[in-house]
């Protein structure tokens, strides 16, 4: 058989051929989603709300953050614009591209009820740091010709330092029990999250879904497609 293979995020689907970019800075260190929790306003909390707040803060040269500054926040008056702020000593951007020292950034970070509630599960959209290579999932991939073309599997994972990703399991697998879950779970090790959602939500310390999909063609078909037209 033939195989299209993609990652799918909550939002549709991601190539494999790049990491999705998210908005704003690349961050090397962020904090993690028990910070976040730990300097959760205690209205919203109270009030079981969620969210943001819009920063804008100077880079600094090792990447670090200085002059920060709330520029909106949503819902105002619940503070999270204070909560958001106790957090950017926390962050740090990686340099380059538009990211330079002494320049101006803007990026949101939010809270979820979620996180007031101490249940670390995410259902944002996550970015992709990293994800395996073609060559990976072929690798994993079940060996067989059992006539199945669409196969999706859905991992259940904790974030790690640095987006890592351990302690998966199979939340869903179809078909089941022809070890689609299993290949899945071996790509686990190469895949790493972004520290924030795209949204903001730090993710370190959370758990996150990980759907994956493989799109199959037959291996006759695939071989016929790839032959030059006349």
């Amino acid at each position: 058989m033939g195989a299209r293979l993609f990652v799918i995020t909550a939002a549709g689907a991601l190539s494999l051929a790049s990491a999705a970019a998210a908005a704003g800075p690349v961050w090397s260190e962020a904090p993690t989603y028990a910070d976040a929790a730990a300097v959760y306003p205690a209205k919203a909390r109270a009030e079981h709300v969620g969210g943001s707040a819009v920063m804008s803060c100077t880079v600094t040269l090792n990447g670090h953050l200085s002059d920060c500054a709330s520029i909106a926040a949503s819902p105002p008056g619940m503070g999270f614009d204070d909560a958001a702020h106790r957090l950017m000593p926390k962050l740090r951007a990686e340099m380059g591209g538009g990211v330079r020292s002494g320049s101006e950034v803007r990026f949101t970070i939010a809270f979820t009820p979620e996180m007031a509630d101490a249940k670390p599960a995410l259902e944002n959209d996550i970015t992709w740091a990293a994800l395996p290579a073609i060559s990976d999932f072929q690798a994993s991939f079940p060996k067989s010709e059992n006539g199945v073309n669409h196969v999706r599997v859905v991992m259940d994972c904790s974030v790690g330092s640095g987006g890592t990703l351990s302690g998966c399991g199979v939340e869903s697998e179809e078909p089941a029990g022809q070890g689609y879950g299993a290949g899945a779970l071996a790509l686990a090790p190469k895949i790493r999250v972004g520290l924030l959602t795209a949204d903001g939500v730090p993710t370190v310390g959370a758990r996150v879904r990980v759907p994956i999909r493989y799109e199959l063609t037959p291996q006759a078909q695939a071989d016929a497609s790839a032959k030059p037209k006349s």
